[in-house]
């Protein structure tokens, strides 16, 4: 029994650094993004400055980050296609929140403006100015409405 508790443990330590390793963060430039990321940029942010772009790896996920000069934040997955819109210092570009999502919001709360938008498998969360997180699923049915 002790001989099979420090073999377990011992596997575990050699193990750890190996899977620290795979967990792997570096700044890059713009270029370096997949093309559908590029062209979202160039189409939503086109005369902003990038101050930060990096690829993220967490095996076996590779995303991508960057930040602009405003303040905004765009996360992207392995394909290019956006996972996360953050503009809470400067406006949200227009048509990046689908349409429903928008009349939506404006529907409950005509003078807010959204802030921060994130695109899961089961649809959308997205954050409004005045504090509420409001939830929907991918067929844009809203969910949940939080503060």
């Amino acid at each position: 029994m002790k001989r099979t508790v420090i073999t377990i443990l011992s596997s575990l330590a050699l193990l750890l650094p190996l899977h620290a390793a795979t967990d792997d963060d570096r700044a890059i430039s713009a270029d370096e993004l997949p093309a559908a990321a590029r062209e979202f940029i160039s189409m939503y942010f086109p005369d902003v400055r990038p101050a930060l772009v990096k690829e993220e790896r967490d095996f076996p996920d590779i995303s991508y980050e960057i930040v602009f000069t405003t303040g905004a934040k765009v996360e992207f997955d392995r394909h290019g296609a956006w996972t996360e819109v953050s503009c809470r210092y400067s406006k949200m570009p227009g048509g990046i929140v689908p349409r429903q999502l928008v009349e939506k919001a404006r529907e409950f709360y005509p003078d807010a403006a959204v802030t921060q938008i994130e695109r899961g498998r089961h649809g959308y969360e997205m954050k409004l100015d005045n504090g509420l997180e409001l939830t929907f699923s991918s067929d844009f049915r809203l969910l949940d409405i939080d503060d």
